[in-house]
């Protein structure tokens, strides 16, 4: 159920917590705050992207969480990271439309 009128903030505190978590192993250490940083700066369209799918905060913290992982593990083959990192969450808000309509909610 969206939030109508509430302004979101994202990236979701339970999405970071996950996030940072991951970074307790030395390998992703400053891939981890790469991507953190990044993902600062794009907070402004993250929420909008959220926002234009009418996302609520769980679903979007799922999604932002997964894509996180994902780029950890891509993040050093990746040429252009804030695209990459808004057309990946793109593509998982247009994944979670579908699947929401396909079960009928």
């Amino acid at each position: 159920m969206p939030l109508s009128g509430t302004v979101k903030r994202f990236p979701s505190p339970r999405a970071m917590i996950d996030f940072h978590e991951s970074r307790s192993h030395p390998e992703t250490s400053e891939t981890s705050e790469s991507i953190a940083a990044v993902a600062a700066t794009l907070a402004r369209e993250i929420d909008a992207l959220f926002s234009r799918f009418r996302l609520d905060e769980e679903e979007a913290g799922e999604l932002l969480r997964e894509i996180l992982l994902l780029a950890i593990y891509r993040w050093d083959t990746i040429d252009s990271r804030e695209i990459w990192l808004l057309s990946t969450l793109r593509r998982a808000c247009l994944r979670r439309l579908r699947q929401r309509s396909s079960s009928g909610s």
